[in-house]
């Protein structure tokens, strides 16, 4: 992987309060330690980690962004669109309400895949004692796949969802989705701001932008690390036409696979930054 210049903010990353690797602590002191200001802990369907992130601030140069990342899309969606909440305040909203149920829902999913898993043969009595031993974790397929792998079931974390845990496989368990609309609604009644995450992961990009464009969206992730260069010049023109916010991230969950070195890789410039800031002030709120 070519390194890039440790950005200013990196507005995307995951701690082991859903799927990353890391402690909220952890990655607080890692993101300072390579020269990260800003980090915004965006764990799917959970804002569990937040307080603890910002409390390991204390005393250091760096800051927090309080988010999450949630996985919208309509029923009988193959793939998730995932939104971005950052600056969000969700004690008592609508936000909270939504990732309780996420949270139950997500339980019951990793319930599923783990028992069509030890239909394939797999021990997994290890792994469900844990599970039922933290029912309010966030959990998920990487939870799964990191416990195949330790195990030696399969050669690596990739292996785990090409074989087993991908769509058509034999594990495969389908996700509930949240609505967009419902997804932003909850955001904003969070005090934050709704930020469509990697558009170009996006299959069918065009035809999903025509249906969801017109939404009340406060932001793009133009500057998501895995973009190319043409795709972060499309998505911050669009953003730049429709008057929103452009955003970035690493999509950082820990130094392993793909994620290896990527904390920071991916984000934004002080200037951007501080220009992202001056956007929310126009939205109410302050960092």
């Amino acid at each position: 992987m070519k390194i890039r210049p440790v950005a200013f903010a990196d507005l995307h990353t995951h701690s082991s309060a859903s799927d990353g690797t890391m402690t909220p602590t952890q990655l607080v002191e890692k993101a300072e330690s390579i020269g990260l200001s800003v980090i915004a802990i965006t764990d799917h369907d959970t804002i569990s980690g937040v307080k603890e992130a910002q409390a390991a601030c204390k005393n250091k140069k760096i800051k927090v962004v309080a988010g999450t990342e949630l996985s919208c899309g309509d029923p009988g969606q193959e793939k998730s669109v995932h939104v971005l909440g950052l600056f969000i305040s969700p004690e008592k909203s609508k936000l909270s309400d939504i990732l309780d149920e996420q949270r139950r829902l997500r339980y019951i999913r990793a319930l599923k895949i783990l028992n069509l898993l030890r239909e394939q043969g797999f021990d997994m009595d290890e792994l469900e004692n844990w599970f039922k031993s933290e029912p309010n974790r966030v959990l998920g397929r990487p939870h799964l796949a990191h416990y195949l792998e330790d195990k030696g079931y399969i050669k690596d974390f990739d292996e785990a969802f090409k074989k087993y845990l991908s769509y058509g496989c034999p594990a495969y368990v389908p996700k509930d989705y949240i609505e967009y609309k419902t997804a932003i609604e909850a955001i904003h009644d969070a005090g934050g701001i709704a930020v469509l995450a990697h558009p170009g992961l996006i299959p069918n990009w065009e035809a999903t932008w025509e249906k969801i464009k017109d939404l009340p969206w406060d932001g793009i992730e133009a500057f998501y690390i895995e973009h190319k260069n043409k795709d972060v010049e499309n998505f911050f023109n669009i953003a730049q036409e429709r008057h929103i916010a452009s955003t970035g991230g690493s999509d950082y969950h820990g130094d392993y696979g793909k994620h290896l070195d990527r904390l920071g890789q991916g984000g934004l410039t002080e200037e951007q930054f501080n220009e992202l800031i001056k956007f929310c002030a126009t939205r109410g709120i302050k960092f």
